[in-house]
């Protein structure tokens, strides 16, 4: 089932996404510990052993995949933990998100929350340096990934401006897209 616009994403639900933070632990031999980016080819770096794919993987499956891969090529015995370390957070504690289309700053970007409040669309557009001149913030919407899949969330940014609805809660990973206006159609 997809994920309403205010829920966080629960541990047992998460899958690993590129350009998420990952803490690998390894019992046997801490020089392969170490926190690892997930990089656009969807895997990580682990020194002494190279790529490893885990995008898409829950934790427990990322583990048993280093886990696998150690035992092949490094270690007899593997026990491996990976734990989601930084995700959500980053060295200055912020929200990664994406945004796309009329914003003035388009790509992925790192929100910084107000206080204990969780970030809002509009918050994270607005810190993002604003709408383009053409943007159509009426039917702007988020995209979700979630294990069921990818969920749209409709967001009227000239109806939030003006009180007349509610600024919908972003989670880690999620996309803002406000697309630009059509003349003449």
């Amino acid at each position: 089932m997809p994920l309403a616009a205010n829920q966080l994403p629960s541990s047992a639900n998460y899958r690993i996404q590129v350009g998420d933070m990952v803490d690998v632990f390894v019992l046997e031999d801490n020089t392969f510990n170490g926190t690892f980016i997930i990089r656009s080819s969807g895997d990580i770096i682990m020194p002494k052993v190279g790529r490893v794919g885990v995008q898409g993987l829950s934790l427990s499956e990322a583990e048993a995949r280093i886990k696998q891969t150690l035992q092949a090529n490094q270690l007899k015995l593997a026990t491996v933990i990976v734990d989601p370390g930084t995700r959500g957070e980053t060295e200055a504690g912020g929200l990664t998100l994406r945004m796309s289309g009329e914003i003035a700053h388009s790509g992925r970007v790192t929100i910084r929350p107000l206080g204990d409040a969780p970030v809002s669309a509009y918050q994270a557009v607005i810190d993002s340096g604003g709408f383009k001149p053409f943007a159509n913030k009426k039917k702007a919407y988020i995209l979700r990934n979630s294990p069921a899949g990818v969920t749209r969330i409709n967001v009227n940014f000239d109806a939030v401006e003006t009180g007349k609805a509610d600024d919908p809660t972003v989670i880690e990973g999620d996309c803002i897209v406000v697309p630009k206006k059509t003349f003449g159609l």
